[in-house]
């Protein structure tokens, strides 16, 4: 990944929000890979997570964005970290239904208009 990426293994660590020890360690395979790893190397670096976990298919995921437009929405995500809210997301469904799409929408409009 990280010849393929051209970016140094503090780089790529950066990227993914983990300290160099960690991102050493998952990648020998001293820990586990998380699930938010997983999700993280998938969404922003577009490495499959079957690949990564399993060593099955093809490496690179086919309809990844480029990681410079994906890096242009970390600023979100460490937001989304901020607030605790990825397990949080990482558990609603895909497709919601209309009606608990709208209330979450309202309730999230809701609490940013103290912001504004």
């Amino acid at each position: 990944m990280e010849e393929e990426l051209d970016k140094t293994p503090k780089e790529i660590a950066e990227i993914l929000e983990v300290d160099l020890s960690t991102y050493y360690k998952s990648k020998r395979g001293d820990i586990p890979l998380s699930s938010h790893f997983l999700v993280k190397v998938e969404h922003i670096l577009g490495y499959s997570r079957d690949w990564l976990e399993f060593g099955n298919g093809n490496p690179k995921v086919e309809d990844s964005k480029p990681l410079s437009e994906i890096e242009s929405h970390l600023s979100i995500l460490n937001k989304l970290k901020a607030y605790d809210l990825i397990p949080i997301l990482e558990i609603l469904p895909h497709n919601p239904v209309a009606e608990d799409k709208r209330v979450l929408l309202d309730f999230l409009n809701l609490f940013a208009q103290k912001f504004r």
